[in-house]
């Protein structure tokens, strides 16, 4: 098993960014149904979040895997981002 990949803050911050539009998007379709613009947020926000992996030049199960890293990366980063200003409120 590999070790954790080291990625740049910029990049961090674009998966986050990714991953907020691909749950902000999930939610809204499971909400109001099928819409292009949900469909298509859905889609820059993959494409976004596997371009930097498709440049590295790897075979497509790395890819797929990279992908779904990248956007559990960015919500975790969320997730430690809004607990951070929680423990802060608190400190």
């Amino acid at each position: 098993m590999k070790s954790k990949v080291k990625r740049s803050k910029w990049l961090r911050a674009f998966n986050s960014l990714c991953a907020t539009l691909l749950t902000g998007s999930a939610i809204y379709l499971m909400i109001m149904g099928f819409n292009s613009v949900a469909i298509a947020a859905i889609a820059i926000s993959a494409a976004g979040t596997a371009a930097p992996l498709v440049q590295r030049d790897e075979g497509i199960l790395e890819i797929v895997v990279g992908t779904v890293e990248a956007m559990i990366d960015g919500a975790v980063a969320i997730i430690e981002g809004i607990a951070s200003a929680i423990a802060g409120l608190f400190s």
